[in-house]
């Protein structure tokens, strides 16, 4: 049983983490074509028209987060407090293993739904619902059931595992708690919870953690560099100061305080120099209205067509509408092709308003294809990002009460205005007139 689920044999090096070991079960899921094709889905849209190193894909990454989960799992598995003993599987023991498996085989899964560019037309084409829902299709669907039957035949899920679902553990654990209970509705298990904040959680997640990484390393923005390992090694399960012990959450020891603060100041200053930065928003911009525009609905019917779209075809179409006036989306597709017309992106006080807006719009007689906005909700609680911080291997205290630099750093996402060229100046004018109000 252990030689089935630990003995890996193949190897892929990978420009972050330097070679990554997986087993012939890892490889059959690899090879599929739903995991193929991520290698034809880049992580950043089309900000390498900005930063023309950004062309690394959810393929590598999913790798990424694989390996990331994995020295995660195996670390809160090892320092285990007393207190949380009997709450952690038995290092070698099936449930041990099983939930290793389970991890790292969500891990290579957590990104197979999704559109052409990753986000950039998520939200108008996928709905609330986003890629999380395809990346349970795709689980359940034909092309990765010989993957599963695999699994499920080998002797070590039989011998000790049968009475557990291994394919509903993957896809609960590969979107998290939240997204699973907005469209599943049952709950996680106080485990089920901790495995999948390994991969989906909004601070210590391998997911996140990965992509600061990449993207860094990519387009040669050094802020998104932070001490990763030091924070994987003072990870710990610990109980939560709120509720007197009575739940488990993931922390860390007070040596990895400084490490969480080096992750949140290097996904600030990421969102503000590539994620938010205004020429990769203004490009998202054109190819976002394209793809709603454009993009073809009848994908979205089965697994197949789903699966049969992804960069390279939306930028096959990009070009053909680009040079012919008659198609869809034609002037969306030259900003993007030729850079032609280009609208100017600008980020918004935080106290304006699309009241604002629309009479900036009336005053200068703007239509509908002159003038976008987006406002993107309330600011993200500090609470978020509040985790139990072990001192002295004993005393539990909230993180926030232990830095006021992760309470400072936490900030609401900008909110935006997308504008023709012609009329920017006028929305500066606008905007300097309205600040000084």
């Amino acid at each position: 049983m252990v030689k089935d689920f630990l003995y890996s044999d193949k190897k892929i090096y990978d420009s972050v983490h330097g070679f990554i070991p997986f087993d012939e079960f890892e490889k059959d899921l690899i090879d599929t074509l739903a995991f193929q094709r991520l290698h034809y889905i880049h992580q950043l849209g089309i900000a390498y028209l900005v930063y023309p190193g950004a062309t690394h894909t959810r393929f590598e990454h999913s790798l990424g987060v694989m390996h990331l989960a994995t020295m995660m799992f195996d670390k809160i598995c090892k320092s285990i407090r007393p207190d949380v003993f009997h709450f952690v599987p038995r290092k070698g023991s099936s449930d041990y293993l099983y939930w290793r498996r389970v991890l790292r085989m969500a891990a290579l899964c957590h990104d197979l739904g999704h559109l052409p560019f990753s986000h950039v037309a998520e939200k108008e084409i996928l709905g609330k619902n986003g890629h999380e829902l395809w990346t349970l299709k795709i689980i359940d669907s034909a092309y990765l059931a010989p993957v599963w039957n695999k699994l499920k035949a080998s002797p070590a899920y039989l011998e000790d595992l049968i009475e557990r679902d291994i394919v509903e553990d993957i896809k609960k654990v590969s979107i998290g708690e939240a997204k699973w209970k907005a469209l599943i509705g049952t709950p996680f298990s106080p485990w089920e919870r901790i495995v999948s904040e390994l991969i989906t959680g909004d601070f210590f997640g391998a997911d996140r953690i990965d992509y600061l990484l990449r993207d860094s390393k990519s387009t040669g923005v050094a802020y998104g560099l932070f001490d990763y390992h030091q924070l994987i090694e003072t990870l710990r399960i610990l109980p939560s100061p709120d509720r007197g012990g009575d739940e488990l959450l993931l922390g860390i020891d007070e040596n990895g305080l400084e490490s969480c603060e080096a992750l949140l100041l290097a996904r600030h200053f990421m969102h503000r120099r590539i994620y938010q930065y205004s020429s990769v928003k203004a490009y998202n911009f054109h190819l976002q209205r394209y793809m709603k525009a454009v993009y073809f609905k009848k994908m979205l019917d089965s697994i197949d067509d789903f699966l049969s779209v992804s960069d390279t075809d939306v930028i096959s179409a990009l070009n053909k509408a680009a040079k012919d006036p008659k198609q869809p989306g034609h002037k969306d597709a030259q900003c993007v092709i030729f850079r032609q017309h280009r609208f100017r992106a600008i980020a918004l006080p935080d106290a304006m308003t699309p009241k604002d807006l629309e009479e900036f719009k009336t005053l200068n007689k703007l239509t509908d294809a002159d003038i976008e906005w987006e406002f993107n909700g309330a600011e993200i609680s500090s609470d978020r990002l509040c985790f139990p911080v072990s001192y002295r291997h004993v005393v539990i205290r909230k993180a926030k009460d232990c830095s006021d630099l992760l309470v400072k750093t936490v900030s609401k996402p900008s909110n935006w205005v997308y504008i023709s060229p012609e009329y920017d100046l006028n929305l500066v004018h606008f905007l300097d007139k309205w600040l000084t109000c």
